[in-house]
């Protein structure tokens, strides 16, 4: 616990330091909203999907770019002398972002709450699914943390990986039925849409898929950096 309090604090710094990004960040995903939300007539499920794309972008690459940071500086090797482990720490920042991409999402929401009545989107239900989504997320942006540990530049594109999950996710666009059960975004953006005629069965489903996701992340970045000795620890 006072791991996760530390960098969350640390988090909390580096997004007042650098406030300018956080608002820059704010605008974008408004005027993205408002630019791809012509294409839809699920006006709840679309924005509902779309507040879960905010969360889930921040969750996905903070791993990554951790990983690159560190390397960049040099000190990537300072994380194994913590007493948490690598993994926790990588958690703990990730779900430190998480909390300042729900503040970005409330100030998103209020924006958008101005032009559409967003009050079906405080349902139980969606918060169950969203939370559930941010854990197979986790597993993903581990995923991507070991290709990072490896490959540096691979954080480079974490901008890219984004907007193709928004994509994947079918907020804006339809997408094959097959890619709906390939990663919770698109499942959740299926249930969010259908959230009036789903039933338990959907959620053991996205529950599934989350826990797979989260368990092969983990796996594989302890296998992958049990080995990282034989890698490049700077840029």
């Amino acid at each position: 616990m006072d791991s996760f309090k530390n960098e969350l604090r640390k988090t909390f710094r580096e997004t007042i330091t650098y406030y300018p990004d956080f608002i820059v960040n704010v605008i974008v995903d408004i005027i993205l909203f408002f630019i791809m939300f012509k294409y839809t007539s699920n006006v709840v499920g679309t924005i509902t999907s779309f507040v879960l794309w905010i969360l889930v972008s921040g969750v996905m690459s903070e791993a990554s770019i951790t990983i690159s940071t560190e390397k960049q500086l040099g000190t990537l090797q300072n994380l194994l002398l913590k007493p948490t482990s690598i993994l926790h720490t990588l958690i703990n920042k990730t779900l430190s972002w998480m909390l300042i991409n729900l503040t970005k999402m409330i100030i998103v929401l209020s924006f958008v709450a101005i032009f559409y009545d967003i009050s079906e989107i405080f349902d139980l239900r969606i918060l169950i699914i969203f939370v559930i989504t941010l854990i197979g997320i986790l597993g993903f942006s581990l995923l991507l943390a070991v290709l990072t540990l490896i490959y540096t530049k691979v954080a480079s594109f974490e901008t890219i990986f984004s907007y193709l999950l928004l994509y994947l996710s079918g907020t804006f666009v339809d997408v094959p039925k097959f890619v709906i059960y390939t990663n919770p975004l698109s499942y959740a953006t299926f249930l969010i849409k259908n959230i009036n005629s789903i039933d338990f069965a959907n959620y053991i489903i996205l529950i599934a898929i989350s826990i797979i996701w989260f368990l092969v992340g983990s796996f594989l970045f302890d296998i992958i950096f049990k080995k990282s000795k034989t890698f490049n620890w700077t840029y």
